[in-house]
């Protein structure tokens, strides 16, 4: 066979774009997080180290939280210039979560798309979409690697944020063999794990507590003790001092309680508009988002529905009570094929 004729997959086609291009424009999703920020840092420097001309774009700029990571100061919150270079957009599963850049980014020639949610739209013009990766840092550590890229002991910072906060610190079940050998290679470059785990996990603002009361105060539990939810909303944030950034991590406290299968979180974002976030023991959270057009991880995943906030709890804690029922059923019916093949 002619080795000419052999087409290039998009990841071959994507290191060649990144290693012929001289300008690109980073970008990533709104109500950004650790691995959307750190692989964000991480490939732009790389990129800039080999002489490229590279924008770096968060909808709502970088949370304090991410904020010692170096470079992160060149994340910019609204596009300006550079409409016209190639977008790489990381992390985001589909254009929407872009928020205010989306139309932007339509718009390019050239959209890369690299990210590792099962959900992902494939809304580019090359994608790199790899869901068995814990977190897109992961995939743009082994990219990297591929390019023959130099990676520094900054770079190696961000994506270790990037891996450690998809992961929950290495404790979620998207966890994997490979996940635990790039942290370790990252570790290689004289990285200290208490001292990121204490700034990204840890250390809190104060208004996160005064959150964190009033949605303990309103914690529910539905069907059975299996469904846990949480109810906040912006006027809240307001009363509490705190920002949108410190909603993170909240959600947790609902799946973290014993005997609760499915975690929920209603945050009111005005009268008639409501995001909704999952997360999961068991249950495909990325299922139940679905139908609401949504989408995320199995066991991580998320919605914005606009109506009623009452009525729109409501529909959610339904169709998760089904979705519930479907899996006791389907559990179920295997054990009881189990126990007929064993007899």
């Amino acid at each position: 066979m002619n080795a000419s004729k052999i087409e290039m997959s998009d990841r071959e086609k994507i290191i060649k774009l990144l290693r012929e291009g001289e300008r690109f424009n980073l970008v990533s999703h709104q109500l950004p997080d650790g691995d959307n920020i750190g692989s964000l840092l991480a490939l732009g420097e790389a990129l800039e180290r080999a002489g490229k001309e590279v924008q770096l774009f968060v909808p709502g700029g970088v949370p304090r939280r991410y904020r010692f990571l170096k470079g992160s100061e060149k994340i910019q919150p609204e596009m300006r210039s550079g409409q016209d270079w190639p977008m790489v957009v990381l992390d985001s599963s589909d254009l929407e979560r872009t928020a205010n850049f989306q139309e932007q980014i339509r718009q390019a020639k050239i959209i890369i798309n690299i990210d590792h949610h099962v959900t992902n739209e494939r809304f580019g013009t090359l994608n790199l979409v790899d869901p068995g990766a814990a977190a897109t840092g992961e995939i743009i550590y082994l990219l990297l690697k591929e390019m023959e890229a130099e990676i520094t002991r900054d770079m190696a910072l961000a994506l270790y944020v990037a891996i450690s906060t998809d992961t929950g610190s290495f404790k979620f079940e998207n966890t994997t063999p490979r996940t635990h050998r790039v942290a370790a290679e990252l570790l290689e470059y004289k990285l200290n794990p208490a001292v990121i785990s204490q700034r990204v996990f840890d250390e809190r603002p104060y208004p996160f507590f005064r959150l964190l009361e009033r949605a303990l105060a309103g914690l529910e539990l539905h069907h059975g003790g299996k469904i846990a939810c949480i109810t906040l909303s912006s006027a809240m944030l307001e009363e509490c001092g705190a920002l949108p950034e410190d909603l993170e991590g909240l959600i947790n406290y609902t799946r973290n309680i014993e005997g609760v299968e499915l975690g929920i979180m209603f945050f009111i974002e005005s009268p008639e508009e409501v995001k909704v976030g999952f997360r999961t023991k068991t249950v495909d959270a990325a299922r139940l988002a679905g139908l609401f057009n949504g989408g995320g991880h199995p066991r991580a995943a998320g919605c914005r529905l606009r109506g009623r906030p009452e009525e729109i709890k409501e529909r959610v804690l339904r169709e998760a009570a089904k979705l519930l029922e479907e899996g006791s059923r389907s559990d179920k019916e295997s054990d009881d094929a189990r126990n007929s093949e064993s007899q």
